[in-house]
């Protein structure tokens, strides 16, 4: 038996279930009492006056009744309420959550109800919800009234947001998805502009950044999905309207949808094939390629897949996305340090890559089949080897900053079989932003660049002028640096290699910003390509391809290998027979 009944309204039915919860053991759980039909005209408090002008209700621990609307019912948890008419105030919301799971099966929206119960705020000081919460009763007294609907618009500051909470709103403008990482959980983040971007992707560290941080959270807005699914989204996705009412959890504000969202469609991405005399470089963070053991067990690892299964899928749509891409020399980061032995993560990649025509795929193993320094992950280079020979042994650089935090890039000088020009390519993957010391140098000191910051300022300024030095000495200074840096465009980092005089090839010129990774629907530049002088009149393209970072994590795609990543994959293509520029 189900103890949480709706209310009774009937002596029969009252008498059914109080038979029925002695035979089932329910215990005393009791009915939620109807209140006198006299309340349906009687005095009662508005909800105005509950939510008053604070962030919590002045009238917190009172017993109150409210004669309100009904306007949108969440299974099993509660439904919101609003006045109507409204109060005429902006300072103040007509809206009130009740949190009552019995009452929630009992009414629709469009009823008219009177409820009595406590004020109370749920959730924390900076995040509660002002609610009715130990009901003491309640009536219908009208049914069928069309629920009140306000116009609301993004951007919308902490105030404006509390003075809506627990009303039904309209968001009649142009927006779009922002976050889809939450869409497991049946959420959605979507905002004012077409992207919001990372503060320091735009904004100097310090208070610029701040200031585009708090725009940021002005702009966006969670939504609860609840039974509307939005069908296929990525972060870019056109939304014309949102319909719903506006709750607040301990995440923050949310809209709790009570109307589907009109979404456009997102075009299928599709990437032009390489120039018969060009170079396809392909740079991309493989999110944790761990294979376990090499022969189908060893799962779950230290990262990466946790299964065989989880493995077989993450195999199966990188190369997928290799068959798209075309690459013909590829830079990784994040995948498992384990040697160039059989069974090696790095052999598995060169089969994904190689795929059933069987391409003529090699690595670059600069140590004899050893790993490349001691942290669980490294960088890796392969390439086709038809078309690029090696010149000259690879390069490590290792000590200081690459021995104890950021992995030690690997480098490689490459000869173009067709035109015989040579060129330095380097894989990188930067310190992350994670584990932050409490002090010192490398603590987040709060300016947007996140900790670990000197370390990243370090490995950039050594690993610049080690690359000057290679390039000048192997490839008459023509080098390419790709990787994933772990810093926005305007951070430290990647100025100074920008000082050191490489060019950020994708670094966008006009009206549509660039990203690689999305986080907290926040979109930005992690993964980079630089150009020395020397290269770049052979750079005839350079893009980041955004099919990884904006698509929801394990959602069943079209094609199936979009999101084989978190982050996005940077293109380059060289031509090594004249020089070109960029388009």
């Amino acid at each position: 038996m189900d103890c949480r009944r709706p209310p009774i309204e009937t002596p029969l039915l009252a008498a059914f279930f109080c038979i029925a919860a002695w035979l089932g053991g329910c215990g005393s759980a009791e009915p939620l009492p109807l209140l006198p039909q006299a309340d349906c005209a009687g005095a009662v408090t508005p909800v105005a006056a509950i939510q008053g002008e604070a962030l919590r209700s002045p009238m917190e621990g009172e017993r109150v009744s409210v004669r309100s609307v009904v306007t949108l019912v969440l299974p099993g948890r509660g439904l919101f309420l609003e006045d109507l008419p409204p109060d005429g105030l902006v300072s103040t919301s007509d809206g009130l959550y009740v949190d009552d799971g019995e009452l929630a099966a009992t009414v629709n929206p469009g009823d008219r109800i009177v409820v009595a119960g406590e004020v109370a705020e749920l959730g924390t000081d900076d995040g509660s919800l002002t609610a009715l919460t130990d009901l003491r009763g309640y009536r219908r007294c009208e049914q069928g009234i069309p629920p009140p609907i306000s116009d609301a618009r993004l951007p919308m500051d902490r105030p404006a947001r509390e003075a809506l909470e627990g009303m039904h709103l309209m968001l009649q403008q142009p927006l779009s998805v922002t976050d889809v990482y939450p869409l497991a959980q049946g959420r959605l983040g979507i905002s004012q502009n077409e992207f919001l971007p990372a503060p320091t992707e735009v904004a100097r560290p310090g208070a610029e950044a701040r200031e585009q941080r708090r725009a940021n959270r002005d702009r966006l807005l969670y939504v609860e999905l609840g039974p509307y699914e939005p069908g296929p989204v990525a972060v870019g996705t056109s939304v014309l309207a949102a319909q719903g009412v506006l709750g607040e959890d301990r995440k923050g504000h949310v809209l709790h949808l009570s109307a589907a969202l009109p979404a456009v469609p997102m075009p299928i991405y599709r990437v032009p094939p390489p120039g018969e005399d060009e170079v396809r470089v392909l740079g991309l963070n493989l999110l944790n390629y761990f294979n376990g053991d090499g022969q189908g067990g060893g799962f779950p690892g230290a990262r990466g897949a946790r299964s065989a299964e989880a493995f077989a899928d993450q195999r199966e749509r990188l190369a997928g996305l290799f068959r798209h891409v075309q690459p013909q020399l590829l830079a990784v980061s994040e995948l498992e340090n384990d040697g160039f032995g059989p069974g090696s993560a790095i052999l598995d990649l060169r089969a994904d890559l190689a795929g059933p025509e069987g391409t003529p795929w090699a690595v670059i193993d600069p140590h004899g089949g050893a790993p490349i320094g001691n942290a669980i992950i490294t960088v890796g280079l392969l390439y086709r080897s038809d078309l690029l020979e090696p010149e000259g042994p690879p390069q490590v650089l290792p000590g200081g900053v690459f021995n104890r935090r950021s992995r030690q890039p690997l480098a490689q000088s490459f000869r173009h079989r067709a035109s015989g020009l040579a060129f330095l390519v380097v894989a990188n993957h930067f310190k992350s932003k994670g584990g932050c010391p409490a002090d010192g140098p490398d603590a987040d000191k709060r300016d947007g660049q996140g900790c670990w910051n000197a370390t990243r300022v370090d490995s950039a300024r050594r690993l610049s002028a080690w690359v000057h030095e290679l390039a000048g000495r192997l490839s008459d200074g023509r080098a390419l640096i790709l990787g994933d840096l772990n810093a926005y465009r305007l951070e430290d980092p990647i100025q100074a290699i920008i000082e050191a005089g490489f060019k950020d090839l994708t670094a966008s010129g006009g009206f549509r910003p660039e990203y690689s990774y999305v986080y907290g629907g926040e979109a930005g530049t992690l993964d980079y390509a630089f150009a020395s002088e020397a290269l770049r009149p052979h750079v005839r393209m350079a893009r980041i391809l955004n099919i990884n970072a904006g698509y929801p994590p394990g959602a069943e795609l079209e094609p199936f290998w979009l999101g084989a990543s978190d982050h996005d994959p940077v293109l380059v293509d060289l031509r090594l027979r004249q020089a070109a520029t960029l388009d």
